[in-house]
Order: structure tokens, then C-alpha cells, then sequence
């Protein structure tokens, strides 16, 4: 019995130790493998794409900092996206290696030098693709300076609405500027060389494609040239191609109602600054001075010939302007008869989404009719004899995403004009939605009332890393500009960036409730006044380019905004050194009890917006530490006027509870009531520098 219990136990021992003598199964290697071996990128950078193939888990190692992959690890086959940024320097080499614990593949990455590149204006121009485009990259162009906007102060013949506007061609195309300073030193015949990295192409009231902002330092002088008209026809002129060069067009005169006035004349009280020539067959387009040009009294000639020029578009309208004293020297040409005529005033027109009209002269001495393609576009009267002014208009675009384009056909059966058969489409944008914003409990923020006429709408920014409020505003719909605007203001919000400049519609707000500001409004004696001013928000190119929305501006007396309004921006921004954080509220009052009616003036497209009566600032300063909880406010009440050099004192200064009588506003409703009432009823004149 003994014996086969022995005999059991050795026979397991020795199965045992057979087991463990055998050799363990070879572990499996894990393999990876790359596809391409190797990938280049040009000096933009961009992205490229690498296959993976793999039995396991992999991982990745980089060598340079100047590209990424968007996997840094995984498992089996994949995909990895390469990207790399743009170079600012020379050939630049690297590696992506790829690992697993057996095996390695590596990916050999190149990139090409950066190389700065001078295009033509031609070029340049092809940028712009009917959106605002942004240039990256070291981009260059040259060209000759050939208008001559500048102030008559400086040389020039003051023949533009902007002496910051500057219009160079390099002979095959040309190209506008809109500087961020007056232009008193590139005189026409410069030959410059233009910076454009960081420049902006855009195109406003359905004008020129133009620089929007350019710093006058990215314009260097490199010599002189003088400008040479291009020879073209009227034809040219009108099919637009020849926009923001020096042209000389054959075979025009001025139109016969114009015969006899000056380059501006005066008609019911105003400066009228366009006349009209036209061709042989009736065709025409505008001729556009300044205001304030050397040349406007002088009458226009009369005879026929050559007019040379700048060419433009404004609107929907052909225009030129005078870029020489000599321009119209060669209109010396008896004048001719035009024939038989049947020519309408604009070939284009651009709308917004909601209903609306707009008018199309016909100018003709043969009968004609009027159709349109689609039955939500009318035209009044559809028919007629002679000239006319053809009423278009249109309804609501019934779609919010999509445009939708009408074409206006007129016609006439006559056989003597040139042209039998013109064309007029009008190109309607998506309806634009209202959407305001909800009301925040912010500390500047006054007091929001329910009203159907009115809209709040607020605005952040990216600051020290983040997203913070920029401002807020309280818009009339009907009256088209912002009762008040209300924004802190604290240390480091006034400096880093230089001023953009950059005019342009606020994208919060459907277009029909702004006033277009892309220009000076109508009547001479408005300037497009800031409520937030564009010094206060000098931290960052997008904070700045904010406050040049057309919701922060209105009409404000040219004078005022030159003088004693900047005077008190100014000692606003002389406040935040000696406090923890200003809130600001600026606004306007559009009646006063002495004033009840509203007035009005045109936008750049004929929309009525509300002239301010009077303005004001209240300002509630908080200070740790100080009396009443740190809270300390004044306000300012200022007529919409010049007050030519007059100082600013303590004649302006109210308190916010005078402020709240003069425009029934309820300022600072945030603030705890111990310390809103304390701060509102009284000033200390002498603590806010007055």
C-alpha cells in the first residue's frame, strides 16, 4: 500500500518537472511601419497626412517644435495628420519617429524657406473674394501714388472725402487705401512700396476694393514716376474693370443739366458735389469732387473730349475724380448731340434682406416698358415715354440663409438708340433676424425697460486670457443709433494696438437698424462721433476694431468731437490710474423738453438716422478703501454743438441724480442701494480733476 502511494507521487513529481522543462511559446514582435517615409511643406505650412500600419500599441516622438501630430500615440492601423505653421525664416528640417517596444519607423520632415513675395496690384486685388480678407504672410506690392487727396495745408488738392485715402496703380491695375492717419507726405508721383502683412481687402457701400486701415509706416517712398492716363472708352470706363486707375476717356461732355455749374455747386441750400458726363450714346457716369477741393468753384467745362481721372464705383454708380489741375484740359471738342437715348442709371443694386424701394432713373427720348423676373420685385410705372424715375421695390426675403436675385429688364422697340435692351439685377441678402441679447447685472449697466422699439445687445472680447465683457448698448431701432453705451474701464485697456479705423457694420444687429457710417455722414458739419471711444479700448485689435461699429456711432457735431468732447474722453482716461475700476455709461438724448422734435439726417445710402440733441457721460469710480463702500460718481451734460476752444470745467459736471432728470434713465442699478444713493445725489469736483 505504501509502495504504490510512492509510486503515484513520483510519477506527478516527474510530470512536473517534464512540464516545466519545456520551452515557453516565442512572444509575438510588434511591428510598425510608415507610409510616406518622408513629407515637405511649403513656407504657409498646412497639413499632411501619414499612414500607420501596426500589429500593437505605437507611440510617437517629435523632433522640432515648428509641427505637431494630432495622434501622440495609438494602437493598430491609423491615420496621423501632420500640421505645420507657417515659416518666417530659412529651410527648416525635422523628424517624426514612430514606436513600438520591438520596432521604430521614422518620417523625415522638410519644410521650404520663407521667401517675401512682391505682387502686383493685379494680384493683390484677386485677393478679395466679395468677403473681408485678411493678408498673411510677407506680402509686398508697389505701385505710384496717382490721386492727390491730400489737404490743400499739404500740397494737395484736398479731392476726397478722407485726406487718409490714398489711390496707387502700378499701370495694370490699382489699388485704394484707407490710412489709419491723414496722409501728408505721399504726394501724387510717389512711387511707393507697400507692407500688406496683417492688411485687411474690403469693399463698402458697394465701392472700391480698398486697404481698410493701413498704417501710414507700411507705406514707403522708393522713388518718382509720373502718371500716365490709360487711354480707354466709355465702355471701359462703365464695365468697372479699370477701378483705381488713371484713366483718360475719349468722347465724352458734360450732361447739359449741367452746363454752366462749378465742379460743387449749391441747390436748396446744399453742396452738391457730383455732375455727370456722358458718351455719344447716352451712357454715363459721375464725376465726384470734394467739398473742400482748390478747383470746386470753377465752372466744368462744357466742350467735348477727353477727361482724365481717377476711376471709382460708388454705390451702384461709374465715377471719376480729378487727380490734376489738367485733367480737363482736353474737353476743348464742340459739343455733340447724343441721338436718340434710352439709358438707365445703374446696371446693379445691392439689398438687404427686408423690404424696401429704391429708384432707377430712366433717361430716354423713346418709348420703353419695364418687366421683372420675379413677382416679389415690382417696378412702377412699367411703361413709358421720355425719361422717368422707375420706382423697384421688393418684400422681405422670405429666406434667412440664401440671397435670392432679380432681374429688371428695359426695353424699348426703337431702332436708333445703341443699346435696346438693358439690364438692371438687384442681388436681395437673407433676412436678418433680431436676436438681443438678456440683460446682465453688471455694475455699469443701467437700467433696461421693456420696449418693443428698442434692443440691448452686449459685446466681449479675449483680455488677459480670456473671454471678459467689452460693452453694451441700448440701440433705437427706429431712430438707428444707441441711446447709451455702457463698458469698464480699467488700467491696460488703453494701450497695445494702434487704432483700426476699421468702419463697419456691427454683426449683431440686422443692417436696417444701423446707420451706414462707411464715410462721413451727409451734411458737413456731422462727424461719425464714438460713445465708446476708440482710445479706451486699445488693448487689442479686436476690442478696437468694436468700437468702430456703426452701432457706437452717431452724428456729432464736427466741431464738438474735435474739441471739447475728445477734451473730457480724455480726462475720462486721466481717472483710471487712481482707481480700481471706472464704469462708464455714455449716451445721447434725441429730444429735450425744450426740443421735442427729432432730427434727422441721411446715411452713405439715404436712411434716415437720428442728430443728437445734447450728450453725456455718467462715471462711477470704485476705489477700495475709500468712503462709501469705494464708490464715488459724477456725471456731464454737453449740447450737441461747437464750443470752439472753450476748456473743460465744472460748468459741464452734474450729478448722476441730474443726469437721471435730464434723460430718465436709472444709472448704476447694480450698485447696493446705501451706496448708490450717497454717489448719485452729489460730486466732488475738485477728486475728479475738474
Amino acid at each position: 500500500m505504501k509502495a504504490s502511494r510512492l509510486f503515484v507521487v513520483f510519477a506527478i513529481l516527474a510530470l512536473a518537472v517534464s512540464a516545466c522543462s519545456q520551452p515557453e511559446p516565442e512572444k509575438e514582435t510588434v511591428t510598425v511601419s510608415v507610409s510616406p517615409s518622408s513629407v515637405s511643406f511649403s513656407e504657409e505650412g498646412g497639413t499632411a497626412s501619414i499612414q500607420v500600419t501596426s500589429n500593437g500599441s505605437w507611440y510617437v516622438e517629435t523632433q522640432g517644435a515648428w509641427f505637431k501630430p494630432d495622434k501622440f500615440s495609438g494602437s493598430g492601423n491609423a491615420s496621423v495628420t501632420v500640421t505645420a505653421d507657417i515659416n518666417g525664416g530659412d529651410v527648416r528640417t525635422g523628424a517624426l519617429t514612430f514606436k513600438t517596444p520591438d520596432q521604430s519607423a521614422t518620417v523625415q520632415v522638410r519644410q521650404e524657406a520663407h521667401v517675401s513675395k512682391t505682387l502686383s496690384l493685379a494680384e493683390v486685388r484677386a485677393m478679395y473674394k466679395g468677403t473681408d480678407f485678411k493678408i498673411d504672410g510677407d506680402v509686398f506690392a508697389e505701385g505710384v501714388v496717382i490721386s492727390d487727396y491730400r489737404r490743400n495745408t499739404s500740397g494737395g488738392l484736398n479731392n476726397y472725402s478722407s485726406a487718409k485715402t490714398i489711390v496707387v496703380s502700378d499701370g495694370k491695375a490699382g489699388l485704394m487705401l484707407y490710412c489709419t492717419e491723414e496722409n501728408s507726405q505721399f504726394a501724387r508721383g510717389d512711387k511707393v512700396r507697400l507692407t500688406l502683412k496683417g492688411q485687411t481687402l474690403s469693399v463698402y457701400n458697394n465701392g472700391s476694393v480698398q486697404i481698410n486701415g493701413m498704417p501710414l509706416r507700411n507705406i514707403e517712398k522708393i522713388g518718382a514716376e509720373t502718371p500716365v492716363a490709360k487711354e480707354i472708352t466709355l465702355n471701359q470706363l462703365l464695365s468697372g474693370e479699370f477701378e483705381s486707375m488713371y484713366v483718360a476717356v475719349s468722347d465724352v461732355q458734360l450732361k447739359g443739366k449741367f452746363v454752366g455749374k462749378s465742379f460743387v455747386y449749391q441747390e436748396d441750400g446744399k453742396d452738391v458735389t457730383t455732375v455727370v458726363f456722358e458718351g455719344k450714346d447716352g451712357r454715363d457716369f459721375d464725376l465726384f469732387t470734394s467739398r473742400y477741393a482748390v478747383f470746386k468753384d470753377e465752372l466744368v467745362p462744357t466742350g467735348s473730349g477727353v477727361l482724365k481721372g481717377v476711376a471709382g464705383k460708388y454705390g451702384a454708380r461709374i465715377q471719376m475724380s480729378i487727380s490734376a489741375i489738367s485733367d480737363w484740359s482736353g474737353l476743348t471738342g464742340e459739343r455733340f448731340s447724343t441721338g436718340k437715348v434710352f439709358n438707365i442709371s445703374i446696371k446693379e443694386y445691392p439689398a438687404w434682406g427686408d423690404a424696401a424701394e429704391f429708384t432707377v432713373d430712366v433717361t430716354s427720348d423713346v418709348t420703353w416698358t419695364a418687366s421683372s423676373s420675379d413677382p416679389d420685385f415690382t417696378v412702377s410705372p412699367s411703361q413709358g415715354e421720355g425719361s422717368a424715375s422707375v420706382k423697384v421695390g421688393f418684400t422681405d426675403n422670405p429666406s434667412t440663409s440664401l440671397t435670392r436675385t432679380a432681374v429688371i429688364t428695359f426695353k424699348t422697340p426703337s431702332t436708333e438708340v445703341p443699346y435696346s435692351e438693358q439690364t438692371l439685377t438687384v442681388t436681395q441678402q437673407p433676412y436678418e433676424v433680431l436676436h438681443p441679447d438678456a440683460v446682465q447685472a453688471w455694475m455699469e449697466m443701467p437700467a433696461v425697460p421693456e420696449d418693443g422699439d428698442k434692443a440691448f445687445f452686449t459685446h466681449d472680447m479675449t483680455y488677459g486670457g480670456g473671454k471678459v465683457r467689452n460693452y453694451s448698448f441700448w440701440l433705437d431701432l427706429k431712430n438707428r443709433v444707441s441711446l447709451w453705451v455702457a463698458y469698464p474701464l480699467y488700467s491696460g485697456m488703453t494701450s497695445g494696438v494702434s487704432r483700426t479705423d476699421k468702419w463697419d457694420w456691427n454683426p449683431k444687429v440686422p443692417r436696417r437698424y444701423q446707420g451706414l457710417a462707411s464715410g462721413s455722414y451727409s451734411t458737413t458739419e456731422y462727424d461719425r462721433g464714438h460713445q465708446l471711444p476708440s482710445a479706451d479700448r486699445l488693448c487689442t485689435t479686436e476690442a478696437n476694431e468694436s468700437t468702430f461699429y456703426y452701432t457706437n456711432l452717431t452724428p456729432q457735431d464736427s466741431d464738438l468731437n474735435k474739441g471739447l468732447w475728445e477734451k473730457l474722453e480724455e480726462k475720462v482716461r486721466a481717472q483710471i490710474g487712481g482707481c480700481d475700476t471706472l464704469y462708464v455709461v455714455t449716451g445721447c438724448v434725441l429730444t429735450t423738453s425744450d426740443d421735442p422734435t427729432i432730427q434727422y439726417i441721411k446715411d452713405n445710402r439715404k436712411a434716415d438716422v437720428a442728430v443728437p440733441k445734447a450728450y453725456y457721460k455718467v462715471l462711477l469710480k470704485y476705489k477700495a478703501g475709500t468712503a462709501n463702500g469705494g464708490y464715488s460718481a459724477i456725471g456731464f451734460w454737453i449740447e450737441n454743438r461747437g464750443y470752439g476752444e472753450a476748456p473743460l470745467d465744472r460748468s459741464y459736471a452734474r450729478s448722476v441724480d441730474d443726469i437721471e432728470k435730464l434723460t430718465g434713465i436709472d444709472f448704476f442699478v447694480n450698485l447696493k442701494d446705501e451706496y448708490q444713493k450717497a454717489a448719485e445725489a452729489k460730486y466732488d469736483a475738485s477728486s475728479w480733476g475738474l
